[in-house]
């Protein structure tokens, strides 16, 4: 541990850094896991402190003492190389595991654990791959061999140290170590000379040992920092896999008919269909033959009238083909009908007149309106009577989904929608606020409520971006002065709770 810097990593987790990409040389010595610095004075070394280049922050860190980390890379044939020192004037050490890290709180609050004790996090990801690595460090305690550590790729499930990936830490004093080795297999790339990988460092600074995390959670005193940019690649390694040879392009095949499962009414309405096509046929023959039996016997002589019978009564002019009527009824089109007003009659109630009125792509039908309001009385529903909250950015495809239209279309609905009530509203919809507001005792302040959240809301959807209901609740109530049950009161006046 002698002459230890504090080296932190962060691992990237999006973008592309704004500034010249930090050049990641090749080992001067080889490297022993070990927790032990010595050897990495050659890496590429990256300050994490505040008002540092790409740096961010979530809290106040009051000066190096209470706080230092830089980060250390280099790399090879076969490893990423990482390591970190951290100085720190309280340790707070907890270990956290991968299917423990959600806290929840009452109201639906949660949170990541791990962002309430110290660790570290590194996250890779080669550039034009979705999907980067994280690994989650937490420091060793008193007792402790080393690290306790896990991680994966992202949204796949994470594994208590992958065997892969080799880690070691030391804590001596103030100051801890952490050093990996991350094998270029466990993370699926083929590294070349001047290759660019997104990167983030994080580093979490929990000072309170001993507490519970919903007492930390309480006091809001989250703090953490991280470093985000991206590592180049140089040198000339031995070893080097090639890359694997993309594969020749195959003719694309058009994609079976996938056939959702019918809803059992929609089954229901089909034998229906099928029973009342039977009876028409069989009404049609009777008729036909009635009245060839009329035009024989008034027209007495005429042999061919009998044969005109036999046809008529065998050969109606439109024939109803029961199988084609059923097999045509299992089509999308008339799937996806049915479950629009199948679903549009479960809420009870057709969209309100401001929704039916407002401009929208000719191609809506007012049963896809319906159904739109349909979904989104069912959400805002849950979320007045349970005091949930919920990501909104998964109104337009539930919308999209159960109204069989293109998520374009119901985005582009609900953004106009949420601008018609963020800006002046016109009389029907003023309507419905005063009569909501009346109803909810929400006063007059309902309107700057109902305002400040439709103008937030919208700009979410219409930059596809990603928040809560709980957040945007929460903006509305600052603009409007009303307390929470104030505001869930208003939501469900509006809706008609």
């Amino acid at each position: 541990m002698r002459g230890v810097v504090a080296i932190a990593i962060v691992a990237v987790w999006g973008g592309v850094s704004r500034v010249a990409a930090v050049d990641v040389p090749l080992p001067a010595h080889p490297i022993s896991i070990d927790g032990d610095l010595r050897e990495w004075g050659k890496a590429a070394w990256i300050a994490v402190e505040p008002a540092g280049e790409e740096v961010g922050l979530r809290g106040v860190f009051r000066d190096s003492d209470d706080h230092d980390a830089v980060v250390l890379v280099q790399w090879d044939a076969e490893f990423l190389y990482v390591a970190a020192a951290v100085t720190d004037d309280i340790l707070d050490i907890g270990r956290v595991a991968p299917d423990q890290r959600e806290w929840k709180g009452s109201g639906s609050q949660r949170k990541d654990r791990m962002f309430y004790y110290d660790h570290m996090k590194v996250f890779v990801r080669e550039p034009g791959v979705s999907a980067g690595y994280n690994l989650w460090l937490a420091p060793p305690g008193p007792e402790d061999e080393g690290p306790y550590w896990w991680g994966g790729r992202q949204r796949q499930p994470e594994t208590v140290n992958p065997p892969q990936v080799q880690v070691a830490g030391l804590v001596a004093g103030n100051t801890r170590t952490f050093e990996m080795a991350i094998p270029w297999t466990w993370m699926e790339a083929y590294p070349q000379p001047g290759d660019l990988f997104d990167a983030m460092f994080l580093f979490t600074d929990s000072d309170r040992p001993g507490e519970e995390v919903a007492i930390k959670i309480a006091r809001k005193e989250d703090r953490w920092i991280w470093w985000q940019g991206r590592l180049q690649l140089t040198g000339q390694p031995d070893g080097l896999r090639p890359r694997p040879e993309p594969e020749p392009r195959r003719r694309a095949e058009p994609a079976p008919e996938v056939q959702q499962p019918l809803d059992p009414r929609i089954v229901e309405a089909i034998a229906r269909s099928r029973e009342t096509a039977a009876a028409a046929q069989a009404a049609h023959l009777d008729s036909a033959a009635r009245v060839a039996r009329a035009s024989a016997s008034a027209a007495p002589g005429a042999k061919a009238s009998s044969s005109a019978v036999a046809i008529a009564a065998t050969a109606p002019p439109a024939p109803v083909d029961a199988e084609a009527i059923s097999s045509r009824s299992a089509t999308g089109a008339l799937r996806a009908r049915l479950n629009r007003r199948l679903l549009a009659r479960r809420t009870g109630a057709s969209a309100p007149q401001y929704m039916r009125a407002l401009e929208r792509d000719p191609s809506l039908s007012d049963a896809q309106i319906d159904t739109f309001y349909a979904v989104l009385h069912r959400h805002v529903s849950r979320i007045v009577t349970q005091r949930v909250t919920m990501r909104i950015d998964f109104f337009v495809v539930d919308m999209a989904s159960a109204s069989a239209c293109r998520r374009d279309q119901s985005r582009k609905y609900l953004v106009d929608l949420l601008a018609n009530l963020s800006g002046t509203h016109d009389d029907v919809a003023a309507d419905w606020i005063t009569r909501a507001a009346t109803r909810s005792g929400a006063g007059p302040t309902a309107a700057a409520f109902v305002r400040e959240v439709a103008l937030r809301a919208g700009k979410i959807f219409a930059q596809r971006g990603i928040t809560t209901s709980e957040e945007l609740i929460k903006r509305g109530r600052k603009k409007s002065g009303l307390d929470p049950d104030q505001a869930y009161a208003l939501i469900g006046a509006l809706l008609g709770l």
